[in-house]
């Protein structure tokens, strides 16, 4: 009788140690992207021009983003890359399928990458960076105030079949970052802020795999 209860004992006493947590352990992983199309539907992807919902002589935002959209997909996009114009008052309407059918010419297994954008800058003040004060850390009097160039890029980004005219995917994607440099011009801050929507729309868009971070939970 003596076996089985010692059994029994350590049974009871090792519960208590599975139900613990560890901590959990950061992961990379590759993730494979899901398209909107079928696999090897596009043939052509038309970047039109976008239109600018705060419009500014210093910088054509709506033509910068089409020619540098239209050179990431010439990178990625194994099929043919076009540009197309249209006027910011045409380019209102995304579910004006007559238009955009006549616009693209009606070609097949194509769409038109279309949509509106807006970059806008603010001054604005933050804490120092640095190790916090005991006492919290919104002790401005031992962390000082700085002025940070804050942008913003906010695009509607829409694919619009050129056969039908039908919208077929829209999104808003954002991107934000701040500055030291308070005279940075927006065309300076555009790149970055381009390259981080990049990232996130051409997976969706060609269905890519992404190489991502994840926490693995352990008990």
């Amino acid at each position: 009788m003596r076996r089985p209860a010692i059994f029994a004992l350590a049974i009871a006493l090792a519960a208590p140690a599975a139900c613990l947590s560890t901590s959990p352990v950061p992961v990379k992983m590759t993730v494979p992207g899901v398209s909107p199309f079928p696999a090897d539907f596009l043939r052509e992807i038309i970047v039109a021009n976008f239109r600018d919902e705060a419009p500014s002589p210093a910088f054509d935002l709506g033509r910068e983003l089409q020619d540098y959209l239209a050179t990431e997909l010439g990178r990625s996009f194994r099929g043919k890359v076009s540009r197309m114009t249209v006027s910011p008052d045409e380019s209102a309407s995304l579910e004006d399928a007559a238009f955009w059918r006549q616009a693209a010419g009606g070609r097949e297994r194509a769409v038109v990458l279309a949509g509106s954008a807006r970059l806008f800058g603010l001054t604005r003040k933050a804490l120092q960076k640095g190790k916090l004060p005991l006492d919290g850390p919104f002790n401005i009097d031992r962390r000082g105030l700085v002025e940070l160039r804050h942008f913003a890029l906010s695009i509607d980004i829409a694919l619009i079949s050129a056969a039908t005219g039908e919208l077929l995917y829209k999104k808003k994607f954002l991107a934000e970052r701040d500055f030291i440099d308070l005279e940075k011009p927006p065309d300076i801050a555009f790149p970055e802020l381009a390259d981080r929507v990049r990232a996130r729309f051409l997976p969706i868009l060609l269905g890519t795999s992404t190489f991502e971070e994840r926490t693995l939970l352990r008990r």
